[in-house]
């Protein structure tokens, strides 16, 4: 099968985590921002971790060497643009990209800021590459619950603009997802749909929580599940959809290897997952890679790969019609 040809949806994919190296090379020329190296080649040393890293620490740090470019307007616009691009450049028909606004911004660049700025950004790219796509705003762990609370209402402000989804990120094992509770009754109040990152490295009782306390119809990653019988059952019954992230569970040591990643399991049991790249320019992979390793590491049948991507179609939390349109050409397209 050409994976590369195939149209495909990527709904776990970091805004940030996909900026490309001569882009950070450039805006930290322009901005006067000191980096490593200004020459692509040297810096992707820095920023880019290669398909062999098998630490979280690692890999976590490559983010802090252009974390000061990002809180400024041309920075947000920029990436989101290029974004579209290079998504188009691999068939990918539709993505669902998502950013933390507090970790975008300065006294003099707010999280509203950083909102306007990417959908700018992903209003021309979309105009001028023809693709499709909605952004994720990400709550975060570790910062306050009012932050979190104004970027739900941030998501709420902008959803007529492009603004599809709730997310909250961060470290699962030291900031619980518990006491920004209110942030998350606020989104079910206002009827924005819900991801969130959980069971990456942390505890099932994670997920259980996020889909049954908090209201996460999508679980991003969702690994330790494997290690709860129950609740797989009862996620499989409530149709949660899991995102999966192969080479970043490989690369962030969430799994010793390819052979030890549930995803197969998942598979088998009739869990609803899907394919998806989570920090592609980190690390260095398109989607056309994640199913091409799936497909070598796992076997995947013609009928799987069609059910990944119905998966994926059935779970966007875009407009109706547009979910309706995109299981319709999944549904008739040829898998061989």
């Amino acid at each position: 099968m050409n994976f590369k040809e195939l149209p495909k949806i990527d709904l776990h994919l970091h805004l940030d985590g996909a900026i490309r190296v001569p882009t950070i090379a450039e805006l930290g020329d322009e901005l006067g921002i000191k980096l490593p190296s200004y020459d692509p080649k040297e810096l992707a040393k820095y920023v880019q971790v290669n398909r062999d890293c098998r630490n979280l620490t690692d890999f976590l740090k490559r983010f802090e060497v252009f974390y000061p470019i990002l809180p400024f307007a041309k920075t947000q616009e920029r990436i989101a643009y290029e974004l579209c691009e290079d998504c188009v450049r691999d068939n990918v028909i539709y993505f669902e990209a998502r950013f933390a606004p507090v970790l975008a911004t300065s006294k003099t660049f707010t999280m509203e800021d950083a909102v306007v700025a990417a959908l700018e950004g992903f209003r021309r790219g979309q105009r001028d590459f023809g693709v499709r796509c909605g952004t994720i705003l990400c709550c975060y762990r570790s910062v306050s619950v009012q932050e979190n609370i104004e970027t739900v209402k941030l998501a709420h402000k902008y959803r007529d603009k492009g603004v599809v989804g709730i997310d909250l990120a961060g470290d699962e094992n030291h900031f619980p997802a518990m006491p920004h509770a209110e942030a998350f009754a606020l989104a079910r109040k206002l009827e924005i749909p819900i991801t969130i990152h959980a069971g990456e490295g942390g505890h099932p009782e994670h997920i259980r929580e996020a889909v049954f306390t908090h209201g996460a119809s999508r679980i991003g990653h969702g690994v330790s599940l494997q290690q709860d019988a129950e609740l797989l059952k009862a996620v499989r019954d409530a149709g949660t959809t899991f995102e999966i992230c192969l080479t970043s569970n490989l690369q962030t040591c969430t799994v010793p290897s390819a052979r030890a990643h549930p995803f197969r399991k998942f598979l088998d049991e009739k869990i609803r997952v899907t394919l998806n790249t989570d920090d592609p320019a980190i690390s260095n992979i398109t989607l056309t890679h994640e199913f091409e390793f799936a497909a070598r590491e796992y076997h995947l049948k013609p009928a799987e790969v069609r059910g990944l991507l119905l998966n994926a179609a059935g779970a966007v939390f875009g407009e109706d019609s547009l979910r309706d349109e995109l299981v319709i050409k999944f549904e008739n397209t040829k898998f061989a």
